[in-house]
């Protein structure tokens, strides 16, 4: 199963609850995929994504007076010679956002939504992510009070995991970082 299969089938970007089913492959939703457990301090829940999505794990250097962020706002750092906006899971969640310094870990992602221009963007950490395997099949969808904000869930080892629903927060970022653009060059 190849690496985009994988966000597929987790991410939920195309992918429903149903079976799907490929030559040779068996039921996808009995697959086992790969995910990287992200270190959050959001309550109640612990965050995955599925692997393929990541493209780095890294340290950023937040801009000067760039220690704010919040649910409207993204702050933009330097990966890789482009500026990406950062976020926080937190703060879009009305949570409080955790102590941070200039510099800060966080995991880029790639983008997956073709209409909007955010090919990456990066998500604040909490400490080091881990990777896993999950069964597919043990993730519902979610039906939550935050409007929304988590595709699917499961009970793992114990503990509640969630998914965000990517597309949603892709696009809650690429608002955040137009509204970026959009004060930096009326300012």
């Amino acid at each position: 199963m190849s690496n985009s299969d994988e966000s597929m089938i987790v991410a939920g970007a195309a992918a429903t609850s149903e079976s799907h089913t490929s030559e040779g492959m068996g039921s996808v939703a009995s697959k086992t995929v790969r995910i990287v457990r992200l270190p959050t301090q959001v309550s109640e829940m612990e965050v995955i994504v599925p692997y393929a999505m990541v493209a780095e794990i890294t340290e950023v250097m937040l801009p000067e007076g760039g220690t704010h962020l919040s649910r409207q706002d993204a702050a933009m750092v330097d990966w890789r010679a482009q500026r990406i906006p950062l976020v926080s899971l937190e703060a879009m969640l009305n949570e409080p956002l955790p102590t941070i310094g200039q510099r800060v870990r966080c995991v880029v992602m790639y983008g997956t939504n073709p209409d909007i221009a955010l090919p990456y963007y990066a998500v604040l950490l909490s400490g080091v992510p881990r990777s896993d395997e999950v069964n597919a099949q043990s993730f519902t969808e979610d039906v939550s009070s935050e409007g929304g904000f988590w595709h699917s869930s499961a009970n793992m080892g114990g503990r509640r995991v969630g998914i965000p629903d990517i597309r949603l927060l892709e696009l809650q970022i690429d608002e955040m970082r137009l509204r970026f653009d959009r004060d930096t060059t009326s300012a």
